[in-house]
């Protein structure tokens, strides 16, 4: 619970921005594609931190660099508030995935070290509820802190307790007593020829891809093409995650009970159609797509969690993980808001998700590659 705690303030600390985007933007001047671009620069970071977490955790192990990443993740929280310009704002961002990209290797090699390989899949169910969490919880303390500071004030407040946090797990944190791995050349050839890594490089992509892309653009969907009001939109963006909270220990449940990949294939499917409804929806209709798509997107994380557990040895996974996670936070967490953005600055928002949606769909025909036993 306190790695899942670290998690929660890690993530919050880069998803914040997508409900307070329509004050950040107005404040700071910059475009729908700009928002993209600022994700994309999370991403970019998160991805440097993700190769250099193996070199870190070898230094200092895993247990230490996940308190190392929370107190670097609190550390740019509070500077990223200090941004005057849209450019110094693109370059704290960077900063601020560098710290949380350190985490994700170290994080999981902490996770599977302290409970048996039958329950990996409901361990990583609650780890991945530390995400859905955020999605909740962003929002609304992005509309608290409107409503009494402004839209610095909530980064603020989040990198003081991260920061906290991390000095804690530093002192009485469990889990990952052992160093990383650095991913030396011959190692990562050996990882990144098998065909699984680039199936998990591929469901990763999509699954962040429909996680955080619709989240990072909903606000600015829901205000400029269909006309609510800023804290509507917000209100609405928390409560489509709030039945999200508790679809991964579904989804671990099915990972132990029938395998990976079927839930995968479950995964992809929903998801696939409940954003191609997002982008066909209005009215209630698109209402009721905005709550549906997230409890679809976050059934894919915990089969591909444990996938990738089950495809990689204990001395390779963490080293995989790294170099995975570059992959699928540029795409994932970069490109699809990008993708996103421009289409909003073009008009067209729904063809975004539509093409998206389809995407999601298509990858399910690659399933038959991928290991689908049970842990």
């Amino acid at each position: 619970m306190l790695v899942a705690a670290i998690f929660f303030l890690n993530f919050i600390s880069r998803v914040i921005l997508a409900p307070l985007m329509p004050v950040v933007q107005a404040d700071l001047g910059f475009t729908h594609a700009g928002a993209g671009y600022l994700f994309l620069s999370i991403a970019l970071g998160n991805g440097t931190g993700l190769l250099l977490s193996g070199f870190v955790s070898r230094a200092w192990n895993h247990r230490r660099t996940v308190g190392l990443s929370a107190i670097a993740v609190g550390g740019l929280a509070l500077i990223t508030p200090l941004a005057d310009s849209y450019q110094t704002l693109i370059a704290a961002v960077f900063g601020l995935g560098v710290g949380a990209g350190l985490y994700l290797p170290s994080g999981i090699a902490a996770i599977t070290s302290l409970v048996r390989k039958e329950d990996w899949g409901k361990a990583l169910a609650v780890h991945e509820l530390a995400p859905n969490l955020s999605f909740v919880s962003a929002p609304l303390l992005a509309e608290a802190a409107l409503f009494f500071f402004d839209w610095r004030t909530a980064l603020t407040l989040i990198g003081g307790v991260q920061i906290c946090l991390g000095l804690w797990f530093l002192k009485a944190g469990r889990g990952g007593d052992f160093p990383g791995l650095v991913p030396t050349p011959a190692m990562a050839a050996r990882i990144v020829r098998r065909p699984v890594f680039w199936l998990l490089v591929l469901f990763f992509s999509l699954a962040i891809g429909a996680n955080v892309g619709p989240y990072s653009m909903l606000p600015l969907y829901l205000v400029d093409a269909h006309g609510f009001s800023r804290p509507e939109a917000n209100q609405l963006l928390s409560y489509s995650r709030i039945a999200a909270c508790f679809v991964p220990f579904a989804a671990g449940w099915i990972t132990d009970k029938w395998g990976a990949r079927l839930a995968i294939l479950l995964g992809l499917c929903l998801t696939g159609a409940s954003l191609v409804a997002l982008g066909l929806a209005s009215g209630r209709f698109l209402v009721a797509m905005a709550l549906v798509e997230p409890v679809c997107s976050v059934i894919l994380f915990a089969p591909a969690f444990t996938m990738l557990s089950m495809s990689f040895d204990p001395a390779e996974r963490s080293v995989a993980v790294a170099l995975i996670g570059p992959c699928n936070a540029v795409l994932g967490m970069g490109l699809v808001p990008t993708f996103l953005g421009l289409m909003g600055d073009a008009g067209r928002f729904d063809t975004g998700f539509l093409v998206l949606g389809a995407v999601m769909a298509s990858a399910a025909l690659l399933l038959p590659l991928a290991p689908g036993g049970k842990a």
